[in-house]
C-alpha cells in the first residue's frame, strides 16, 4: 500500500525536497506513514498540502537542474494549480508578489 509522503510527492509532479514535503505534512496534521486511500485523498489536509507543496515551488527562485527549469509562464499555471486546490477546500487564494527590479548601472 502507498503511503501519504509518497501519494503526496507523486501529485506534485517536480523535483521537490522531502524536507518540504515533511513540513508541509506536519503543519497539516499529516502522518507520513499512513496508508493513502481514498478518505486521504479527499481530505481538506491532504488536498491543502499538495497546494502548499505547489505554492513552495513557485516561491522558489528560478532554477535550471536534471534537464528541468521553470519560467514564470510554468509559475504562472502552477500557481493557478495551487489556487485550484485552496478553493476546492475553501482556503483563500495565494499570490506571486513580483515586485518591481532597480538594476543600478
Amino acid at each position: 500500500m502507498k503511503t501519504i509522503k509518497q501519494a503526496l510527492i507523486d501529485e506534485i509532479h517536480y523535483p521537490i525536497g522531502s524536507g518540504i514535503i515533511e513540513n508541509k505534512m506536519i503543519l497539516r496534521g499529516l502522518n507520513a506513514e499512513d496508508d493513502f486511500d481514498m478518505e486521504a485523498a479527499k481530505s481538506k489536509a491532504f488536498i491543502g498540502a499538495v497546494a502548499d507543496c505547489l505554492y513552495s515551488l513557485i516561491t522558489a527562485p528560478n532554477f535550471s537542474e536534471a534537464d528541468k527549469s521553470f519560467s514564470m509562464s510554468d509559475k504562472k499555471l502552477i500557481l493557478n494549480q495551487a489556487n485550484s486546490l485552496y478553493n476546492s477546500i475553501g482556503e483563500p487564494s495565494v499570490g506571486l508578489d513580483e515586485k518591481p527590479k532597480v538594476y543600478i548601472i
